[in-house]
């Protein structure tokens, strides 16, 4: 559980933010630069949950489950903002929820294959 804490704490950052009508640092960046950048954040922070804290390897699979449950929560996320006063759902926030997302993740994931192909050979291949 202890992993899975940060991504915790993002979901409910972003639970809070949007429950506000008007949330602080609204006019600091266009909406979806905030958007992009704390969904790719909740990305990383949910693969670091589901690598068990980099225990795992980061894979493919495990960077499209993080990425599927990050843009899920932004669907959630829209819907629940339709309740709240003065905020209005936005198909745009998904997109630039979900691109954040995967851009990170991306980055993660070349970073990721650069090091398993610069990982120097099993001893058990090298000859004496």
């Amino acid at each position: 559980m202890k992993y899975w804490m940060p991504a915790v704490f993002v979901a409910l950052f972003i639970f809070f933010m949007s429950g506000s009508s008007n949330p602080p640092g609204a006019d600091l960046a266009p909406d979806y630069v905030a958007h992009f950048l704390v969904y790719g954040f909740f990305a990383l922070t949910l693969l670091w949950g589901v690598t068990r804290g980099l225990k795992k390897e980061i894979t493919f699979s495990r960077a499209a489950v993080s990425f599927f449950i990050s843009s899920a929560y932004s669907a959630t996320d829209e819907f629940h903002q339709s309740f709240v006063p003065h905020r209005l759902p936005s198909w745009s926030d998904i997109l630039a929820d979900t691109v954040g997302a995967a851009c990170f993740l991306l980055v993660v994931l070349v970073f990721a294959w650069v090091r398993r192909r610069r990982r120097p050979a099993c001893e058990a291949s090298i000859e004496p």
